[in-house]
């Protein structure tokens, strides 16, 4: 049945934080369609077919935190998939797929991609796919922004349904990362769980550059740099005297090669610089926490200098004032 974790108990409508879904307590002739529902709810629209119709069990906890949603799953076995017009309506969503115990067969843009425990990949939630699950099946799916991504790897079609070997290098690094926050991200903070989401991507986008080897139009030295590069602009977010000569120094780069890196991914050093802080605004101003603070304290204590400037560069970027974006982001807590 499901389970709500948490405080209150919210509808499936107001998209709450946390679920647990289990069919342990269903009659067996109903399991199925009861996970096909609600798996629906999680994933949104999809076709699944079980391994066993007559003996199917599963469990499903989904967590939602600020940037990305964490979903594990077991199951004795079934085949999903997702229909081009059923696609259609996650144009801007990405999954890390780590696999957590038996097998999977994962299939996108006309390749497949075998999993084993630990192995992970990524699927573009915007077109089609097909996921084979084995009998002993256990996954952990992670949804983030397409934008997210592509800002680390260019266009998504070049790496969907690309195994990524878990048992060693980037790609252990990232599996065992991944692996931990089901259980430890609600312990954070809203900006903390942000920091994490970053954190997240650099390491699966450096694993997934690392798998590529040679062929990589970026060699190990030069993605090394762009990690520095980014460490050190992450940690200088909130100094409102930070230069871009300031933060390529500290990288040991020049800012002309600093750009240089940041160029496949469509973007500078102070866009990079101002995009971070955007993203460390909005997760405060939608942390209810903080709600109690003035939205120029909080553009003051991510950097900026000129509220006047915060807010049409926020504009820009979010599409809407920080005010508008705070009273949205808190109405749809309030509902939960």
């Amino acid at each position: 049945m499901l389970h709500i974790l948490g405080d209150t108990a919210p509808s499936l409508e107001a998209e709450p934080t946390e679920w647990f879904i289990t069919t342990s307590d269903v009659h067996p002739r109903d399991r199925f369609e009861y996970w096909f529902e609600m798996s629906r709810k999680v994933f949104g629209p999809h076709e699944t077919r079980p391994a066993h119709p007559t003996r199917f069990k599963g469990d499903l906890r989904y967590v939602r935190v600020a940037g990305m949603s964490l979903s594990t799953f077991s199951c004795n076995g079934l085949t999903a998939w997702r229909t081009k017009g059923q696609a259609a309506q996650f144009a801007d969503a990405v999954h890390i797929l780590v696999q957590l115990s038996g097998n999977a067969r994962i299939a996108q843009d006309g390749r497949e991609a075998e999993l084993r425990t630990g192995d992970l990949c990524l699927l573009d939630v915007g077109r089609p796919a097909s996921c084979v699950q084995s009998h002993d099946a256990g996954g952990l799916v992670i949804e983030v922004s397409r934008r997210d991504f592509e800002a680390r790897l260019g266009p998504m079609a070049r790496w969907t349904a690309r195994r990524v070997d878990g048992g060693h290098g980037g790609g252990a690094l990232a599996s065992t990362f991944a692996k931990l926050l089901p259980e430890q991200i609600t312990y954070l903070s809203a900006p903390s769980q942000s920091q994490v989401k970053l954190q997240l991507l650099d390491l699966v986008a450096l694993a997934i550059k690392d798998a590529e080897g040679d062929g990589f139009v970026h060699s190990s030295a030069r993605f090394a740099s762009l990690l520095r590069l980014k460490s050190v602009v992450d940690d200088n977010l909130s100094n409102c005297n930070a230069t871009c000569e300031d933060l390529a120094g500290a990288a040991g780069i020049s800012v002309r090669y600093a750009n240089q890196l940041l160029d496949p991914e469509k973007t500078s050093l102070q866009r990079l610089l101002f995009s971070r802080r955007i993203e460390k605004c909005q997760a405060a101003l939608s942390d209810p926490a903080q709600a109690h603070r003035q939205i120029s304290d909080i553009a003051y204590s991510w950097g900026f200098g000129d509220v006047s400037h915060f807010g049409r560069l926020f504009k820009a970027m979010v599409g809407m004032t920080p005010r508008d974006f705070k009273k949205h982001s808190l109405s749809l807590v309030d509902r939960i």
